[in-house]
């Protein structure tokens, strides 16, 4: 199981073979270390000697997050031979013609996402150029489907991009239809965010990168060799790869929500600073780390997001290691 500490004067303590929480002295659960994964700290508190040694018998990961959805340490048994194994055959793959059979499967998943997205929220408005915009993502879908790489790994992987892009443009025209003319938005835009929905979006994008973050950091994959995005100094690549799966049902929900429920309004954001309001940051990171962890039926089973990442990344790592055939990630509503 993944345990999660949220808050603040938490502490973890060791009694027996379970590890102990505890809020201002005061018990809070106790679990056993035999059936703990990896445990996420978001807040502050300590930890002690006798704890620590515990989660290190039992070889659990401890990772801290701070509230911007930042990871600030992680804390694993060292790297062993099978991490080494599996690394050299990521970084072989990743300028092979494996990266274009990982990368296709990646965006296709990505745009039948924001097909599906735009479906469910048309689905009562039904506003034609949005119905337009859903037949061009099936055709943009196609094309993805039909492209031949060629004798160019950069380059076959520049057209996937292409194509990506063009989805992209579509997709977000029909999101600025659906949103309230107040927020005034206008187009996507990354960094630095112009509007108060590009201000959401970037931020709830960090929160659900560090969680993807936190999967490949567990599971021995590099997370700056990618396969779709090209390698850049400090960028984790294969984060930024994995993301695309999990941006429209994560984070573009969640924010199309807290908007039209008037959650978080204009009010909330400061276009000189180009920043959210902390009451507004603490809103999105409550509502994306639900989500994340909230139960959900995928492929006729409950389940829930963080699972489904962590899925999606052994997915990957069973392609290098054993060849098994990677499927994307994407839900029909």
């Amino acid at each position: 199981m993944k345990l999660i500490i949220e808050g603040y004067d938490k502490s973890i303590h060791k009694k027996d073979n379970q590890i102990v929480i505890k809020e201002q002295h005061k018990l809070k659960d106790n679990i056993l270390a035999e059936k703990i994964t990896d445990i996420t700290i978001l807040g502050k508190g300590y930890i002690t000697f006798d704890a620590l040694q515990l989660i290190a018998d039992y070889n659990i990961k401890l990772i801290s997050m701070d509230y911007h959805g930042n990871i600030e340490y992680i804390l694993e048994s060292p790297v062993d031979q099978d991490n080494i194994t599996l690394r050299k055959k990521q970084y072989h793959a990743s300028e092979n013609n494996d990266s274009i059979i990982i990368s296709k499967e990646i965006i296709k998943s990505k745009l039948l996402n924001q097909k599906y997205t735009l479906k469910t929220l048309n689905k009562t408005r039904k506003i034609d150029s949005i119905t337009e915009d859903i037949t061009k993502l099936n055709t943009y879908i196609e094309q993805l489907e039909n492209l031949t790489p060629t004798y160019s790994i950069t380059k076959t992987k520049t057209q996937i991009l292409g194509i990506e892009g063009k989805a992209s443009t579509k997709y977000w025209n029909s999101i600025k239809t659906i949103l309230p003319p107040s927020v005034n938005f206008e187009k996507r835009t990354k960094k630095p965010a112009k509007d108060l929905v590009n201000a959401m979006l970037n931020y709830g994008y960090a929160i659900l990168a560090s969680e993807i973050t936190k999967n490949i950091t567990l599971s021995g994959l590099d997370t700056y060799c990618g396969f779709l995005h090209f390698d850049l100094n400090n960028r984790k690549s294969l984060t930024y790869d994995i993301i695309e799966e999990f941006r429209q049902q994560i984070v573009d929900k969640a924010v199309l929500t807290l908007i039209n429920t008037k959650q978080v309004t204009t009010n909330d954001y400061d276009q000189t600073s180009n920043m959210l309001t902390l009451d507004a940051r603490k809103l999105i990171i409550s509502n994306i780390m639900n989500k994340i962890n909230s139960q959900i039926i995928y492929k006729k089973e409950k389940t829930t997001y963080a699972n489904i990442i962590e899925k999606q990344v052994k997915g990957i790592k069973n392609y290098l290691i054993k060849g098994t055939p990677y499927a994307g990630f994407y839900l029909r509503w």
